[in-house]
């Protein structure tokens, strides 16, 4: 119930992001296992037509098997835009981070600079 009320912090919605896109990378890899199990069945039916010299039957199956692999194909397309989008949130979160840590390392020089100063210790 208390997390209905809390807002979110960028690394939760990195990590929720991330675990989504490793789900959809699942399935896009059981979908191209199964577009490969078709096309292998597909080309046995291709090759039992022909046997028995059905030549219409086996264009239609020859043009849905160029189909099949051209979905095959996508299915890779899209796994690479999908490894992309990870990386870039990756990159994204990690350059956050050094851009916190600069400006805090900034702040402390700056506050140590002017402590010298007081004190008399440093010189210019």
């Amino acid at each position: 119930m208390a997390s209905l009320f809390k807002k979110k912090t960028v690394d939760d919605i990195i990590k929720e992001q991330s675990k989504e896109l490793r789900g959809t990378q699942r399935q896009i890899t059981r979908d191209r296992a199964a577009l490969e199990k078709q096309e292998k069945q597909m080309e046995l039916e291709i090759k039992k037509m022909a046997k028995s010299g059905n030549k219409e039957a086996c264009k239609i199956l020859a043009k849905q098997l160029v189909q099949l692999r051209k979905q095959k194909n996508r299915t890779y397309a899209v796994s690479s835009k999908v490894t992309s989008m990870s990386t870039q949130t990756k990159v994204m979160n990690s350059q956050m981070k050094m851009a916190g840590a600069m400006s805090t390392t900034a702040k402390v020089k700056s506050y140590t600079l002017s402590a010298g100063l007081r004190s008399g210790v440093l010189t210019f």
